[in-house]
């Protein structure tokens, strides 16, 4: 259970980290700031469920106490004198270096799920797994993500029969994420 809360927390955190840096470069100051700090958001509380608290309503005042480092961006977000565009790049930063950090622990779930069997597996595959359906995550976000830092490899399938003329797009660990995540 914890390691999905996780996950969609991380999920939500990418996600919102990655329409800050759209809007931004949009020129959409206001938006980006937005999504800048439900990233924020996203990040503290997979701050707490890592500590192994449980987010609370106001979950700021626990976030302080547990992790001031985010905390402490969240100040510079919204009552820093620097600009709004230097402080959503400044905390877009953070976000970015988190992301990278904490990118293949919170996403075990998926990489497991896929090591589980020899054959790739395919997005719809994926999103009907147990372990994974029902959680209000991007998988194809997160599959992306893993699939740039090397953790996965995604590798082209021609489709059998009628659909012949099709590629599907499947998954698998890659050999080096497998051996990282159980050593």
């Amino acid at each position: 259970m914890r390691k999905q809360n996780q996950l969609v927390e991380f999920s939500g955190f990418l996600r919102a980290a990655v329409q800050a840096r759209h809007e931004l470069k949009e020129s959409n100051l206001m938006d980006a700031h937005s999504n800048i700090l439900r990233a924020l958001h996203h990040w503290g509380n997979l701050a707490l469920i890592e500590e192994g608290a449980v987010p609370e309503a106001t979950v700021w005042k626990q976030i302080k106490r547990y992790n001031p480092g985010i905390y402490k961006l969240y100040e510079e977000l919204t009552i820093s004198p620097e600009t709004l565009e230097q402080r959503v790049k400044l905390v877009l930063l953070g976000c970015e270096f988190s992301i990278g950090s904490k990118l293949k622990t919170c996403c075990e779930l998926i990489i497991d799920v896929l090591g589980s069997r020899e054959e790739a597996w395919g997005l719809s595959e994926l999103s009907n797994h147990p372990i994974l359906s029902g959680l209000e995550i991007d998988l194809s976000l997160l599959l992306q993500k893993l699939v740039t830092r090397d953790y996965i490899n995604e590798v082209a399938v021609v489709l059998a029969g009628e659909n012949a003329d099709r590629i599907e797009l499947k998954y698998r660990p890659a050999t080096r994420a497998l051996s990282e995540l159980h050593s």
